[in-house]
């Protein structure tokens, strides 16, 4: 056992903080989940900084903006030119700091960041899913230490035993860094996608905590929201619940496997997603990308977070916190000094894990393209850039969203204009920067790629 925890990071795709448990849900069965949250530190308010896949994990890994890496939508990786291209480019990550820092450092699952056919920088293990990640069972061609990989069967389960087989090459003198990335919760959502043994825990189920909203009017697409009939709307609830048990089911085995290992004790196990997932919600199916305009509801950006291991007390944390955040508890645990001379967006949060006070700021921040957000306990305000329509939120009165009163508060949206550009200011780079990307009206993307356009940008567009 080495001085330093080893750190088992899962990043699950889509998995919203109201589908557990311990957050709330009486009908998601996840006693896995729920235990680390006995066990251990749950953040009641945890957020994603994008509500898309790319640059919410972009976030997580390099504790930077999408205004400062440069990726501002999920990558089409099945398209040669994005998913041969490293989007991240010199941005640093924790396999680099990590893996300099002395860590044995691995990735099983998804990485959605461009190269996911190789192992990214710093790390020692790679299973990964290179291309478009497909359905959650059947045959697919993984990538393995540079090598491909044909299986058959279920994503989750293959992940799990690659994470696991991972625990097997870590030298007895180092600690190890391991982020398990499951692409279970995200679509397809039919219950026909999914393991019939998990989709059988959800076949009497009456799902009565989901929200019956009336269809969006932003929607993308059609079929994305409640104008589905009520047998499509249950094959997607139940697909959604299957997949939530799926990623219960398969972190059990990953603790199972520390366990037998002798390595639980000195392991501290952090749970989140990328980011958050409605399911009806609000009327509509996804996060930030299925209305146009693009939304930051709180569905989209609320993500589990859950902190289990040595050191780490069993108690419920107030504090808002994001991905940034969870960056720089990351480092901060594992002894890793960050450079000086790097600008980085939120701070760590470790202190509070073991029962410190600390001075904390519950002001968060977001971006998806030219959209830009500021929240606090009270108000959210959500600017898109150039000319709106922008919303502004009474989240103490009303904390479902339902009514806008941007018209009624201007001195209000100013004060958080102000405070919004002044933080972006020194977060995001000039040619980089998500003001530089322009949403379009409801559209194709694949015939935007035909039509050359994202190519002639050089950036991706909604």
């Amino acid at each position: 056992m080495t001085d330093r925890p080893n750190i088992a990071l899962f990043l699950t795709d889509d998995h919203g903080a109201w589908a557990n448990g311990c957050y709330g849900s009486s009908e998601a069965q996840t006693p896995t989940l729920d235990a680390l949250a006995t066990l251990g530190t749950r953040f009641v308010n945890a957020y994603t900084p994008t509500p898309v896949c790319s640059p919410a994990r972009a976030n997580l890994l390099s504790g930077k903006t999408a205004s400062q890496v440069g990726i501002h939508d999920w990558l089409q990786e099945w398209i040669p030119a994005v998913g041969e291209r490293d989007w991240l480019g010199g941005t640093r990550t924790l396999f680099d700091y990590l893996s300099e820092a002395g860590y044995h450092c691995g990735l099983s699952g998804k990485w959605h960041l461009g190269q996911s056919h190789l192992p990214p920088r710093g790390a020692d293990y790679h299973f990964g899913l290179p291309g478009w990640q497909g359905s959650h069972n059947g045959p697919y061609s993984y990538a393995r230490n540079g090598e491909t990989v044909e299986l058959d069967g279920n994503k989750s389960r293959f992940i799990t035993d690659h994470a696991i087989e991972f625990l097997d090459t870590v030298p007895a003198d180092k600690p190890f860094f391991l982020n398990i990335g499951y692409i279970a919760t995200h679509s397809p959502y039919r219950r026909q996608e999914h393991d019939p043994a998990q989709t059988a825990k959800y076949q009497d189920c009456p799902f009565d905590e989901i929200p019956k909203w009336a269809p969006h009017p932003w929607l993308k697409n059609e079929g994305g929201g409640n104008e589905l009939s009520e047998a499509e709307l249950l094959d997607r609830y139940i697909g959604y619940y299957a997949a939530v048990t799926e990623i219960d089911d398969n972190i059990a085995r990953v603790i199972g496997a520390l366990e037998a290992r002798g390595l639980r004790e000195n392991t501290i196990i952090i749970y989140t997603s990328d980011h958050g997932c409605a399911i009806g919600h609000k009327g509509f199916f996804g996060k930030g990308n299925s209305t146009r305009p693009l939304n930051m509801y709180e569905v989209s950006l609320q993500v589990p977070l859950l902190i289990s291991g040595p050191g780490v007390e069993a108690k419920a944390v107030e504090e808002y916190v994001d991905h940034c955040d969870t960056f720089h508890t990351i480092c901060e645990l594992a002894g890793v000094n960050l450079p000086r001379d790097e600008i980085y967006a939120g701070e760590s949060y470790a202190a509070m894990l073991c029962g410190e006070a600390l001075a904390w700021d519950n002001t968060r921040y977001g971006e998806f393209g030219d959209l830009r957000m500021i929240r606090d306990e009270r108000w959210k305000l959500v600017w898109r850039y150039p000319a709106g329509p922008h919303d502004l939120y009474d989240l103490r009165d009303d904390p479902d969203e339902l009514s806008n009163v941007f018209a009624e508060h201007p001195q209000v949206a100013e004060a958080y204009k102000g405070r919004l550009d002044e933080f972006y200011a020194g977060r995001e780079d000039a040619a980089l920067t998500g003001l530089r990307v322009k949403q379009l009206p409801k559209h194709n993307y694949k015939e935007a790629w035909r039509d050359g356009e994202r190519e002639a940008r050089g950036l991706q567009v909604y």
